[in-house]
């Protein structure tokens, strides 16, 4: 039940009356008799009894064979979808003339592709495999692999990228014990001829941010460690911590030449190809250090020398600072880091070394300067960032608590619960405070605490603070705040400014204004003068979700950016942008001269430049624009500060998406995608005419694909809804059709988005269509407190409309949705018997068990959920208790006819397997058809690959059988006992005389 408004904020709700077009006594089912009719609606009572049971209680309707596939298509197996390939990392090198991307397959080998933008030169290296699934269940995306992007050099004549291993050793490295992983290398491709040059083992690269010339890459250690005979100690002792460093490699593009440095931790080029900073860890401790050496004349200069553990070194933007922490004249067994500073910059007389700037000594009790944090100069270079953190407690023994009693105490005072502090304990244990040292001063000060984070504006002299501590027990059920200071970067003094805001408060780039969103209206505060002004409330529209169904505070649509010095904010309402004088002198004026209003299109700033804090008035704003009626996208332009109205650069029926220009050249990147066109590379130097450099998949013209369109109807309170319609390639009008019905929330901004054919917990229109399916995916409206009905009036008479279309065949209609979708879909069945099958993944049947529970991933109460945000019950159990009961599924489940397959992971953490549990319980006990799949330590939505082809194949196959009257498969006519589990995975030797044991109706009863 993912939804972007679980942001937390302040509520004030709790009396809020509540609208509803029905009244709170009114139940669901007499709701739904009012709206379907009773034709369709034949639930039982809870007094009439178990529905009759089919003859063959697998199969509910006739055999309904699909129309073969179009003449010389294959069909879709869930090998297809390993197949599938996607475009991941693309850029454009600098001058524009060059275009990279990686290509890699769903499961298999990767390569890199480079493309020239003016011509038809591509060339292509192999990546190894960089198309890999996850074979273990896990809730982490750090466990997802996804491929690093290409790297242009600055002057755009090479490209770097990692280069993975192949397939093949993966797989034997993982298949076989004690082999040891296989290492990365690194591919370096000339583009003046497309020359390949390999690099094994190389832990990391860089380039400089312009220049060129050099590229820097850093070894594996590829040798043991020496020692003074079997299992002696070094013979030369270092302290903790102390890592001993590898080859680092410097690479003169230009001249073929290199230079080797051994000993290296760790690297950076300044941005102007000036310098190359490094630190030097050798096991015996000679020439250790940290250095800068001059890229032209290659001299090295050392900035400090000695026996210590070197981080972090950084330049600022021009080159002429550098900073880092070290540790060195610390001897003790927990050496503490001290922050230096030294200048570039030669001055008469004086060597450029580093000096100390913040002692380890200076730090506050119980505070240390992190080894690992943050460190960095401020953008205009006038100070430095650096981290403090949290000294270390000492670690309780191993065994220490054998014999002890072992708890987690929840106090009710607690400003995070416990399962909280449990997800958040890695995060706390090395959290870090952001401290500011001001080189013109010479004096630091700690800026951020565990109670409060900062944003320090571009040149230091202005910070922003917020505070959500006070607010967090009420945050716990949905209606947390927080404050916003100021606070001086030199004493440290903070000043309130904004206290109990909904959302958060924001620092101009310039640090000249802090903004923020108060009941309905955008406000600022200048920073020096202390003037607030409230920038929006004389203008004609809301500057916050129009559309917004939940029962909290709608969000603001949000800020477009700044111009150059703080001088104008742009601020967006639901179509159109205004261009605001934030210290509220000038009248705001309407950007794009409400042109997005009339036309129902909406109009959104693209920032090309992501270096640059500020838009540029002086030259044409770029917009991108969606239309919200047929969803078509573009790109316009619009001038900041003169009267013109918005230009139509580029408008379309695809989506036009993702794009870039080359930093030094009028080149242009971006995709297009409809429905049947994967989003491809288009290139051009005007974004009005671009030309296509990619094809990721031509197969796909070997496979079937049908269509998409936008239909519409009216919800049960004559509300105009719509939704999208897929129907098979060669669909006939004149035939009846079965349909499958999925949704969640709504989907029809995805009109022109390209789906590729996947399976996993969800429909996939294209592989469903294949089969013979329709697909139909409606829009929801919802009324607060109301959330089940609420998706039965917006559902049914979608249904209801297609039916009477004549191409959907009544009794072979089947309903699923996943999470929220779920929940929705479990509803549904209770208030009408439509559906001939259903599959409510991951789904709440109990809104009062589920309302007291945790979301295991986040350790977050669920509360919030249902008083705030996408459950929409509008307040607490104990407020209403008769919304939590007549909106969940578990109360009414006897009346379900609709046969249940559904998944429920045990190890959910957004919603309580339990639930399925609650589910399964009730239908076993009520004698009603339902088979529940349980993932072994599984998420919300499974992550091992093998799981998530799996259920894709259950629920193919159980609505084969419910909706097309296919022979059921052998684990819904007789389960999978425990004592067998596993064994439909492998292939198993015979176990008796005569084969496998053999397959018994109903478990062998």
């Amino acid at each position: 039940m993912n939804r972007s408004s679980y942001v937390t904020r302040n509520r004030a709700v709790r009396n809020r009356a509540i609208p509803s077009r029905v009244t709170r006594a009114a139940s669901a089912s007499a709701l739904l008799v009012a709206l379907v009719g009773a034709s369709m609606l034949e639930a039982q009572s809870a007094t009439s009894g178990q529905a009759p049971v089919p003859a063959n209680p697998y199969t509910s309707v006739s055999r309904w064979t699909p129309p073969p596939l179009p003449g010389g298509k294959k069909p879709i197996t869930q090998d297809t979808y390993d197949e599938w390939r996607t475009i991941s990392g693309s850029s454009l090198s600098n001058d524009g003339k060059w275009a990279a991307y990686t290509l890699s397959p769903v499961v298999g080998e990767g390569e890199l592709v480079v493309r020239a933008t003016a011509a038809a030169t591509e060339y292509r290296a192999p990546r190894g495999f960089t198309g890999r699934p996850q074979l273990q269940p896990a809730a982490d995306s750090a466990a997802q692999f996804s491929a690093q992007p290409a790297q242009f050099s600055a002057n755009g004549q090479f490209v770097a990228f990692t280069m993975y291993a192949s397939r093949a050793d993966v797989e034997r490295a993982r298949s076989r014990r004690g082999t040891p992983t296989p290492r990365n290398g690194l591919g370096i491709m000339n583009l003046a001829d497309g020359t390949l040059t390999r690099v094994a083992g190389v832990r990391s690269y860089r380039f400089a941010r312009t220049g060129g010339r050099f590229l820097a890459y850093l070894l594996e250690d590829t040798t043991a460690a020496p020692r003074n005979g079997a299992g002696a100690a070094p013979a030369v002792p270092v302290a903790p911590r102390r890592e001993n460093g590898v080859t680092l490699v410097l690479r003169d593009l230009t001249a073929s030449t290199e230079q080797r440095i051994e000993g290296v931790t760790a690297f950076a080029f300044d941005d102007d190809e000036k310098w190359l900073g490094y630190t030097v860890s050798t096991r015996d401790g000679a020439g250790n250090g940290a250095f800068v050496r001059a890229l032209a004349s290659g001299a090295v200069t050392p900035l400090l020398t000695g026996q210590a553990t070197y981080r972090g070194l950084t330049f600022d933007r021009k080159g002429t600072q550098v900073a880092l922490v070290a540790d060195l004249g610390d001897s003790t067994p927990k050496p503490k880091m001290a922050v230096y500073h030294a200048s570039l910059v030669p001055t008469k007389g004086k060597p450029i070394t580093a000096r100390k700037i913040v002692a380890a000594t200076e730090a506050p009790a119980g505070l240390l300067i992190a080894e690992r944090g943050a460190l960095n100069f401020t953008r205009e270079g006038n100070g430095v960032i650096f981290a403090l953190g949290n000294v270390p407690m000492d670690s309780i023994p191993a065994d220490s608590l054998a014999d002890k009693a072992g708890y987690d105490l929840w106090h009710w005072k607690d400003t995070q619960i416990q399962p909280q502090q449990r997800v958040s304990a890695n995060r706390d244990r090395n959290r870090t405070y952001t401290a500011l040292y001001t080189i013109a001063s010479g004096k630091w000060t700690q800026l951020a605490n565990d109670s409060l984070r900062v944003t320090v504006s571009n040149d230091g002299r202005r910070v922003l603070g917020i505070n959500a501590v006070e607010y967090a027990i009420p945050q716990f059920w949905g209606e947390g705040a927080s404050d916003a200071y100021l606070i001086d970067p030199i004493t440290g003094a903070r000043t309130l400014i904004a206290k109990g805001l909904d959302g958060n408060a924001q620092l101009s780039p310039g640090g000249n204004y802090v903004t923020w969103f108060e009941k309905g209206q955008w406000v600022s505060y200048a920073t020096a003068t202390g003037t607030k002004s409230v920038l929006t409330d004389k203008l004609p529209v809301k500057f916050q979700d129009e559309e917004f169904d939940s029962p909290d505070v709608p969000p603001p649509y949000g800020l477009g950016g700044w111009s150059t010095a703080d001088k104008r904010v742009l601020v967006y309402d639901r179509f159109d942008i205004w261009e605001v004088d934030p210290a509220g002198v000038v009248a705001p004026k309407n950007l794009t001269d409400g042109d997005g209003r009339r036309a129902g299109m909406t109009f959104r700033v693209v920032s090309l430049d992501r270096e640059d804090p500020f838009l540029d008035a002086a030259t044409p704003l770029l917009l991108r624009a969606v239309d919200s009626l047929t969803k078509a996208s573009g790109f316009w332009r619009d001038r900041m500060g003169v009267d013109v109205k918005p230009e139509k650069i580029v408008m379309a029926d695809r989506n036009l998406n993702g794009l870039q220009k080359a930093r030094n050249a009028e080149q242009y990147l971006l995709t297009q995608s409809t429905y049947r066109d994967f989003p491809d590379l288009y290139t051009g130097t005007t974004i009005a005419s671009t030309t296509r450099i990619s094809d990721a998949n031509p197969q796909d013209a070997q496979y079937p694909r049908g269509t998409v369109e936008l239909v519409s109807w009216l919800n049960g309170d004559g509300i105009p809804l719509r939704g999208l319609l897929h129907k098979p390639e060669n669909f006939d009008p004149s035939k009846q059709y079965p349909m499958v019905v999925y949704f969640y929330e709504k989907l029809t901004d995805g009109l022109h988005n390209y789906v590729a054919p996947s399976g996993r917990n969800t429909v996939n229109p294209l592989v469903y269509n294949s089969l013979g399916y329709l697909v139909f995916q409606p829009d929801i409206v919802y009324t607060d407190g109301q959330p089940g009905p609420s998706a039965a009036k917006s559902i049914i008479p979608g249904v209801q409309a297609l039916i009477a279309k004549g191409f959907v065949d009544p009794r072979r209609v089947g309903i699923t949705g996943q999470s929220w979708g779920g929940y929705q879909s479990a509803y549904l069945i209770t208030v009408t018997n439509m559906f001939a099958a259903a599959v409510p993944n991951a789904t709440v049947v109990n809104m009062t068990s589920a309302y007291g529970g945790i979301r295991w991933q986040s350790g977050l109460a669920r509360a919030f959920q249902y008083e705030h945000t996408q459950s929409r019950i509008g307040g607490s159990l104990w407020e209403y208790p008769e919304r939590f009961v007549e909106n969940s599924p578990l109360f009414k489940l006897d009346r379900v006819t609709t046969p249940v397959l559904f998944m429920a992971n045990d190890n959910d953490g957004s919603v309580p397997w339990y639930q399925g549990i609650e589910l399964y319980v009730a239908m076993r006990r009520l004698q009603k058809e339902a088979y529940m799949v349980v993932y072994n330590g599984d998420e919300h939505n499974p992550t091992k690959r093998a799981n998530q082809k799996d259920i894709d194949k259950k629920m193919i196959e159980f609505f084969a059988v419910k909706l097309q009257g296919a022979e059921a498969p052998s684990w819904m006519v007789r389960g999978i006992p425990f004592l067998e589990k596993g064994r439909d995975q492998v292939k198993m030797s015979d176990t008796t005389a005569g084969g496998t044991a053999p397959v018994r109706p109903n478990g062998g009863k």
